[in-house]
């Protein structure tokens, strides 16, 4: 089975021949970099910088900097772990808490997600979880965290590592080309992507872009979970529960992916009303949602993307989809949600 089928078309001034597309497993999730031939050597300097990163970030790595700080709770100053903690706290207060990276002391502790066994915690020790944002600490020289605590990087880890990329990129001058781990992308050129639906093969959207570095972050609640589909990976820090009202969150902008997806995580567990109050507030991000009533929700498009609906025969009451016309088979030619597998089960 393939977890990550997408098509990003670059304008029409650069031809898919001149184009080169190289792939590895890194941060649990296939990653995808497609730069112009002469950029081979960036390409290969991109990969090293996120295998740099997922040596800081990682909880499935026992030497990551990360996992040694959820074990020891103190550890020597890492950069790339001390910025994306310092983003996360902001990211926690611009979601009123919604997004909180001391999760990690139910999702790695309790369900111990990404691991090969995943478990059920019951719900005392739901109840009896120690998240506290303001029990993680940074200083020149070290990162410590409260002995309760265990940090979970993965909702915005993936786009951060795209961020850097795209620094990176910049910096040697590289306008054209598309990077891409699982559910977090961002065009350096104009693209398109096409949305698949949670629910089955069918795409249900064309999303063009109307501005180059254009950053895509996705968020999903049915392809990670522990023994049933319901106790999936997208826990609400507020009441220690699964987020509900969501099955997908799709956010697009140019602000950079890590923001975004913070932002996504948050929105996949927030209340229906505070999630949309919270993005109509948020005119610099557009945003395509299917709710757990098969309904799309869409909007603050108009400076951003365009969106093209195609035929989607299931529940969806959003009126401007057209459902007459044939559905679009073509899955190579969509952005299915992020796999979030073992990345041992990846490599498998």
């Amino acid at each position: 089975m393939r977890y990550l089928l997408l098509l990003l078309l670059t304008p029409g001034s650069i031809q898919s021949k001149d184009m080169l597309t190289r792939t590895q497993v890194l941060m649990g999730t296939f990653v995808h970099i497609t730069l112009h031939k002469k950029n081979n050597d960036a390409l290969t300097k991109s990969f090293e910088l996120i295998k740099k990163i997922e040596n800081a970030l990682s909880t499935y790595d026992p030497s990551a900097s990360l996992a040694i700080l959820n074990k020891t709770h103190n550890i020597k100053y890492d950069p790339y772990l001390a910025e994306a903690i310092k983003f996360s706290k902001s990211y926690y207060k611009d979601t009123d808490g919604y997004f909180d990276i001391s999760i990690g002391s139910i999702s790695k502790d309790l369900y111990h997600f990404g691991e090969e066994k995943t478990y059920a915690p019951s719900k005392k020790e739901l109840e009896n979880a120690h998240l506290d944002i303001q029990g993680i600490s940074i200083d020149n020289h070290h990162i410590s965290t409260d002995e309760n605590i265990s940090i979970d990087l993965g909702g915005m880890g993936k786009g951060y590592a795209t961020d850097k990329v795209a620094k990176y990129l910049q910096e040697q001058n590289i306008t054209e080309g598309i990077i891409a781990l699982s559910g977090d992308i961002r065009c350096l050129d104009h693209c398109e992507i096409y949305l698949q639906s949670p629910y089955s093969e069918q795409t249900f959207a064309k999303i063009t872009s109307k501005h180059s570095q254009l950053s895509i972050s996705t968020s999903g609640t049915y392809r990670r979970f522990a023994n049933t589909k319901e106790a999936h990976h997208l826990i609400n820090p507020k009441t220690a529960s699964q987020g509900r009202e969501f099955v997908s969150v799709s956010l697009f902008s140019r602000a950079n992916n890590a923001k975004i997806d913070a932002y996504a995580t948050a929105i996949s567990v927030m209340p229906k009303d505070k999630a949309l109050a919270f993005l109509k507030n948020m005119k610099d991000i557009a945003f395509v949602i299917v709710d757990k009533q098969g309904e799309i929700l869409f909007g603050n498009i108009e400076t951003l993307i365009d969106i093209e609906w195609l035929s989607y025969k299931e529940k969806v009451t959003s009126p401007s989809i057209t459902r007459n016309s044939s559905t679009n088979s073509d899955i190579d030619k969509s952005l299915i949600h992020p796999d979030t597998k073992n990345p041992k089960t990846i490599t498998r």
